[in-house]
């Protein structure tokens, strides 16, 4: 999973919306990220994190080593220097990596140099302080380490490391549809319409998303060329000689990755649509939020909204392009700066990255117990909670469950999905935020706070 079904949340915001009024904010709080799939709450939170006193350790959890290399790149991206890379680049830069299965070469010659500074990153204790003082590796053993860096050596472009991804895409598209392959732009289309819409994921275009859906390509604009596999997309990864075995592409698709920034902004004309139709594509919602977070972890002051930042093609039919090179393998030595400045400073900041070990585990081992403030759990990873999971909260502690309300799921299943949380939340003892007696649907989280069982009955909020 490389994206998830919630929007990204400012978590220290969330965190004191349903404390008492007047409660002084903690000095730390301890979050924890639950199978997530990327960092867009580690960003939204770290881009506001100007704004109070409160450090924010982030503990990311994730059901596969190569999903925490995927979260080490992309955050690395949001605070590389503004010596080598605009906010308006790094922007791009994010979203081509995050939402796409082809690359441009410029991201491609990216993920290239920077795999070079990863590795040296989780094998050399003095450099990842001077360097990435916001990454924490304490926790990852010599094996997980070792496998980071085959992760990273495989994202180098050498003859050897194939990862023919268009490939893997059209295989999986017609495994699902089967005999509608031949139909799969009108089965693309009902989709959008029918599931996704309804359900709530309005900002998504028709043409944006069937082009997605056939080709793995979320984010395009007209002045780039996607032309190079994506490897971070790549799991199960295995050395075999001077190769890589791996899985192929695997994850959700059905829904895409516009949900985590590209579904709602603050600037209402951005999300307005006339007949059905909308402004701007959640691409371009996408380009803009993502350019709030950079420029304000950057900049560290509000950002305001400059038209030029973003484009506005949601009325437009694109060219989208050809995809070029799709069944290569770039091999060739790409010269590009080395990226290895220090990342911009975070004071408030920490993000330790855990063992994977610890999905099943993690309510078990004591450095854990009654540790967490916020956890935050991804709806493909609910069904590793056992009743026990709560003894990793502290009281008072916010957990929030991610639903699948802005997915292509049959409204039934999404249903049936939120009585499961509810049924959860009552055997240990959380007690919600959210009043599921209004009849809203919950579109993001579902929000409880941990309890005494003799405090279970508490005064619904909205």
């Amino acid at each position: 999973m490389f994206w998830g079904f919630s929007e990204a949340l400012e978590l220290f915001e969330e965190y004191c919306k349903v404390q008492e009024p007047g409660t002084i904010p903690p000095a730390e709080l301890n979050i924890l990220l639950y199978g997530l799939g990327d960092p867009r709450h580690v960003l939204k939170s770290a881009s506001r994190s100007f704004k109070h006193g409160t450090k924010l350790n982030f503990f990311l959890l994730e059901g596969c080593l190569e999903l925490l290399a995927r979260n080490m790149l992309l955050t690395s991206i949001a605070f590389e220097s503004g010596e080598l890379l605009s906010v308006k680049g790094k922007t791009h830069l994010f979203m081509d990596i995050f939402g796409n299965t082809l690359l441009r070469p410029f991201s491609n010659a990216y993920i290239n140099a920077k795999a070079k500074v990863l590795t040296q990153l989780v094998t050399d204790a003095e450099f990842a302080e001077s360097t990435a003082p916001i990454f924490s590796f304490d926790r990852l053993k010599y094996k997980e380490r070792d496998h980071l860096e085959n992760v990273f050596c495989f994202w180098t472009n050498r003859e050897q490391h194939v990862f023919n991804v268009a490939h893997y895409w059209d295989a999986r598209v017609r495994n699902m549809l089967g005999a509608r392959y031949d139909n799969k732009m009108g089965t693309f289309d009902w989709d959008l319409h029918m599931r996704l819409r309804e359900n709530g994921a309005k900002q998504i275009c028709p043409q944006e998303y069937k082009h997605w859906r056939n080709t793995g390509i979320a984010f395009t604009f007209p002045e780039y060329e996607q032309s190079d596999p994506n490897k971070t997309m790549a799991v199960g990864l295995s050395r075999n000689g001077n190769s890589f075995m791996h899985r192929g592409i695997v994850g959700d698709i059905t829904t895409g990755p516009y949900i985590s920034f590209g579904n709602r902004c603050p600037e209402e004309k951005l999300t307005a649509s006339k007949h059905g139709v909308n402004d701007f594509r959640s691409t371009d919602v996408t380009e803009r939020n993502i350019h709030e977070i950079i420029y304000e972890i950057q900049e560290k002051r509000d950002y305001i909204l400059d038209a030029t930042d973003i484009h506005q093609y949601g009325t437009y039919v694109l060219d989208m392009g050809k995809n070029l090179n799709k069944e290569q393998t770039r091999s060739e030595p790409i010269e590009a700066c080395r990226y290895d400045l220090p990342l911009l400073s975070a004071e408030n900041l920490r993000i330790h990255f855990l063992p994977v070990e610890d999905i099943t585990k993690i309510q078990s081992k004591a450095e854990h117990s009654n540790k967490y403030d916020i956890v935050v759990i991804a709806s493909n990873y609910f069904s590793f909670l056992k009743d026990d999971f709560t003894t990793i909260l502290k009281d008072g502690s916010l957990v929030c469950f991610e639903t699948r309300q802005l997915t292509a799921f049959h409204k039934d299943e999404i249903s049936e999905f939120n009585t499961q949380i509810k049924d959860y939340a009552k055997t240990c003892s959380l007690a919600p935020i959210t009043n599921f007696a209004v009849n809203i649907p919950h579109s993001v989280i579902e929000r409880f706070l941990k309890c005494n069982k003799k405090n279970l009955l508490i005064t619904y909020k909205t």
